[in-house]
């Protein structure tokens, strides 16, 4: 499965928001398979045809339709030719860091449901509003003026609470216990992954049995509760490989593993390949 991660050097200074063009990303879709993003994703459709899969979900690709995607969620697109659409990606830390919020993004309800589908289709007048906040967006990243970090803020805010609105209002129902489970569960695994890599550490916070937490993580990612929280792990483990200047020790100790040799073998079982060597495929 390939993982992609935030480029937050793509102009240059540090972005970590960005406007990208669906039909630019040809080569990362057409004939790939499954993948995961380590950022949000709100993805837009102008123009096309066939399917988006997200997790256990399938959608019908469609004009006027918005997809919605958490880091980690494993994504796929079954197409045979590109679509045209907007996409608006960003790192949580762009937001919260600003706002003093660091649970702003993960309240929304799109990114967050876990018995509703992470999809909204447009009306008409609500698709022009929301592509001509889009374009906003993107006029800004790759206009010749210097990129206001504040205008880019206030323009992602807009966007992500107003889309909260519509899709409150597009999905009324409740959602079961378990759903609130998985919530949880998610949450905490994405603050503490780090220092605590047992299933039993985040059942116990939400007072049910491994085994209930397991099952409630499987019916909804389709993955054990232990492989969500290693994948989150390992994730990390690459983003520090790839661009920090942490040494493969230093990260061991950063992610809580016993020692290096442990943190290599359990890399290698992962990834099918040693730390230094999947730096150094990357970044000779």
């Amino acid at each position: 499965m390939d993982y992609y991660d935030f480029f937050k050097t793509k102009y240059g200074s540090e972005l970590l928001i960005d406007l990208v063009r669906l039909e630019t990303l040809e080569k990362y879709i057409i004939g790939k398979g499954p993948h995961v993003l380590s950022y949000y994703d709100i993805t837009l459709i102008l123009e096309g045809n066939g399917s988006f899969r997200l997790d256990e979900f399938s959608f019908d690709i469609e004009p006027h339709k918005i997809f919605f995607s958490s880091p980690m969620q494993v994504r796929k697109w079954e197409i045979e030719k590109m679509p045209k659409g907007l996409i608006l990606i960003f790192e949580e830390e762009f937001l919260c860091s600003f706002f003093n919020d660091s649970e702003f993004v993960q309240r929304l309800s799109y990114f967050n449901a876990i018995y509703h589908e992470p999809v909204l289709s447009l009306h008409a007048s609500d698709f022009t509003y929301f592509k001509s906040i889009l374009e906003n967006i993107e006029k800004e990243i790759v206009g010749k003026d210097k990129k206001d970090n504040h205008i880019l803020r206030a323009l992602l805010y807009q966007s992500l609470c107003w889309l909260n609105r519509l899709y409150l209002k597009s999905n009324t129902g409740s959602e079961p216990a378990s759903g609130r489970y998985v919530y949880e569960f998610r949450k905490m695994a994405n603050r503490n992954f780090k220092q605590h890599h047992s299933v039993c550490f985040y059942a116990d916070k939400l007072h049910i049995t491994a085994g209930h937490l397991n099952d409630m993580v499987k019916d909804h990612f389709g993955t054990s509760a232990k492989y969500f929280i290693q994948s989150r792990l390992f994730l990390e483990a690459k983003r520090l490989l790839l661009y920090s200047t942490l040494s493969v020790s230093e990260i061991a100790w950063e992610l809580n593993f016993q020692d290096d040799s442990y943190f290599v073998r359990a890399f290698k079982n992962k990834m099918g390949c040693t730390p230094h060597s999947y730096k150094n495929s990357l970044n000779p």
